[in-house]
């Protein structure tokens, strides 16, 4: 088994700092390119770094991809990381040292970020590509564009699925489900879809127990007991290992099912809890897998060998966060690239890109149609669902795309 080492975490976390402050160093870009900046708020060093490292990896291998093929002629794409190291209350600092240093375009990894950045984009006309969604962060629709879907239809989907697929309820009545997450707003939007579900569907699902708890909390041992009787439980993001090793150390059994975040945490959660544990657990993922014959996958299996030689195998066992990145957040660089087409480099700004935004779709090979409108900010519309396997040591995909249950 592979062991999650801090030592290699520590490794790449330096590695990709250091690539990120290198993309088009200086006040212009290389051979006379025009330099643009794009800011990314992340967690470089916080609880969600085992996954958000690999993210920030594969957005600064995508500039530097996008910059080496010539992409975007006389452009040179910077990607400038801050740390936020999952603490809400370094959103707005962030946003203004990003600004402060010339991005015209913020990404922001989590949804706490993006809500709270919303009016100050709005504001200051400067687009804020986000991960996921929270209802908030979209509705009604403004500056904040999700790079995939919301938290809540991704666990209702997974829901659905296993009422159809799994769960016999007809014979054996509703399943007991449970929840837990930290209180963040990504975990509070998946706690409301969960209960709206269950209410929704009474004859599939009943509600055992649902917890929020205070974010950073590591243990939860009342928590366990509220949900030892669970058919089916889902925990939200890197809480996740914490609990599966607790619950499933106390001898319970029940079935995992999470949305598309779990999946970038596959080496963190299988070397805190083992396969043993997490066995049967259904994700709904928005992007693709490993191994899959997929152009984006074996791009990142290309960009990973160029660019990352020595840490490859590590952001591989990772999980699905440097992957999942490759097709998530191509379109930020290509609706720049549209954008640059369309006004020239001079005529770049905030508002030339908002304005390409919310014209955009493009349907990659291998995924269903993606876009935004003026009304829509989630670009993503479509999950497939994955079940991570002990017999195989994988995560393999048991579903065609389905389409986000949103009621």
């Amino acid at each position: 088994m592979h062991q999650f080492c801090r030592g290699m975490l520590a490794s790449l976390l330096v590695a990709v700092m250091v690539a990120g402050l290198c993309v088009g160093c200086g006040g212009d870009g290389e051979g006379g390119r025009v330099k643009i900046v794009i800011g990314e708020i992340t967690d470089l060093t916080g609880p969600a770094s085992p996954a958000t490292i690999s993210v920030h990896a594969a957005i600064v291998d995508l500039a530097r991809h996008f910059n080496d093929q010539d992409f975007i002629p006389g452009v040179e794409i910077e990607v400038l990381p801050y740390d936020d190291q999952f603490n809400p209350a370094r959103a707005i600092p962030g946003y203004e040292w990003c600004r402060e240093r010339g991005a015209e375009v913020i990404v922001a990894i989590f949804a706490h970020a993006a809500e709270m950045l919303k009016p100050f984009a709005g504001q200051d006309k400067i687009p804020i590509p986000c991960s996921s969604s929270t209802p908030e962060a979209v509705d009604p629709p403004g500056w904040v564009f999700a790079t995939s879907c919301g938290y809540g239809p991704q666990v209702k989907t997974v829901m659905n699925w296993i009422g159809e697929e799994r769960w016999d309820w007809q014979t054996k009545g509703p399943a007991k489900v449970g929840f837990l997450a930290w209180a963040d707003p990504a975990g509070v939007s998946q706690e409301k879809a969960v209960r709206e579900y269950c209410q929704a569907h009474p004859e599939q699902y009943t509600l055992v127990n649902s917890y929020l708890v205070p974010v950073n909390v590591m243990s939860f041992p009342s928590e366990v007991e509220g949900l030892k009787d669970c058919d089916y439980i889902t925990v939200f993001a890197y809480p996740m290992g914490f609990f599966v090793r607790e619950y499933r150390a106390k001898g319970y059994d029940a079935t995992f099912f999470t949305d598309t975040s779990a999946a970038s945490y596959r080496g963190f959660f299988v070397d805190m809890a083992g396969w043993k544990a997490l066995d049967g657990t259904v994700s709904a993922l928005v992007t693709r897998w490993w191994g899959e014959d997929n152009p984006t996958v074996k791009l990142a299996e290309e960009l990973l060998e160029k660019y990352r030689p020595s840490e490859a195998k590590e952001i591989i066992w990772t999980g699905q966060a440097y992957v999942g990145s490759m097709a998530s957040f191509y379109p930020v660089f290509d609706i720049l690239r549209e954008t640059i087409e369309a006004v020239g480099v001079e005529g770049f700004s905030g508002q030339a890109y908002y304005d390409t935004a919310i014209n955009y779709e493009v349907q990659l090979e291998g995924f269903p149609r993606w876009y935004y409108t003026d009304t829509e900010r989630n670009l993503m519309h479509d999950v497939a669902i994955y079940e991570w396997s002990a017999a195989e040591q994988n995560i393999r995909r048991v579903s065609d795309w389905l389409p986000l249950v949103m009621e």
